[in-house]
């Protein structure tokens, strides 16, 4: 039987200062590919709440795509799993509602205006 290989996901956080061109990543080993937000969030590396956002592509553009709901695939950019990922607080999030959704999210980030 051969061996899965893991799927990293790479991710940043603009408010601890990371920069995109140099993230950090995590691996998530899944038999059939298909990784989800709640795969994302039941592995997430660092405690706490988060949103997140995975760059993926829209025509020609690279865009940020806000995921929330657990079952749904997060996108690929250039075969990779990239994520800008939002602090909503240090605690874990409440039992009964999932990691991802635990706390209102903050608007999104209105892009600059096309000219």
């Amino acid at each position: 039987m051969a061996q899965q290989r893991p799927i990293l996901i790479f991710y940043h956080i603009p408010a601890d200062g990371d920069e995109a061109d140099a993230p950090n990543a995590f691996p998530i080993v899944k038999p059939g590919g298909g990784v989800t937000l709640k795969d994302v969030c039941t592995k997430f590396p660092l405690p706490g709440t988060y949103t997140f956002r995975f760059k993926t592509r829209f025509g020609d553009a690279a865009v940020w795509m806000d995921a929330t709901q657990e079952d749904q695939r997060v996108p690929l950019m250039d075969g990779k799993v990239v994520a800008k990922v939002n602090r909503v607080a240090w605690g874990a999030a409440p039992a009964a509602q999932p990691a991802a959704q635990a706390m209102p999210q903050p608007a999104p980030e209105r892009p600059p205006p096309v000219q």
